[in-house]
């Protein structure tokens, strides 16, 4: 920041303020696109209550599974086809480290567990280890 000299009869010290606005912006476009895609990956789903869980905290990929059955990554609808190379790219993301990838699998308590169990066997296939099932803290 610049800022003007003293003059001698005593004027006081001026401050440029557009770096500072220019930062505060940029500050508050940053945590308005983060808000937004954390709240993309969970989707409106109604979870089975279970004691004792934890609040879903940092996940490399969100996989949301309807009551019909139908899977949604990042807001859109996939198939479990389509699943295998999102997953293979957050792999590749970690270094071709599959132990290094968490993924968190929300399902709808009200559909079957039929599509559940084949996202988690493609899971187990590409070797990722870390995989969560998304409950709710019964009230």
């Amino acid at each position: 920041m610049r800022m003007s000299k003293r003059t001698r009869s005593g004027g006081s010290l001026e401050m440029n303020m557009t770096p500072m606005i220019d930062v505060v912006f940029l500050l508050m476009i940053y945590f308005m696109t983060t808000l937004n895609a954390s709240s993309i990956s969970k989707e409106p789903i109604d979870l089975p209550p279970l004691k004792g869980t934890q609040e879903q905290t940092e996940t490399g990929l969100t996989i949301n599974v309807s009551d019909s059955g139908a899977i949604y990554v990042v807001g859109q609808e996939v198939t479990l086809g389509e699943l295998i190379p999102l997953v293979s790219e957050e792999i590749a993301k970690t270094n071709n480290d599959p132990s290094q990838v968490r993924v968190v699998v929300r399902a709808d308590r009200r559909g079957t567990s039929q599509r559940v169990n084949e996202i988690v066997t493609a899971l187990v296939k590409l070797e990722i280890t870390r995989i969560n099932i998304g409950v709710k803290e019964p009230e």
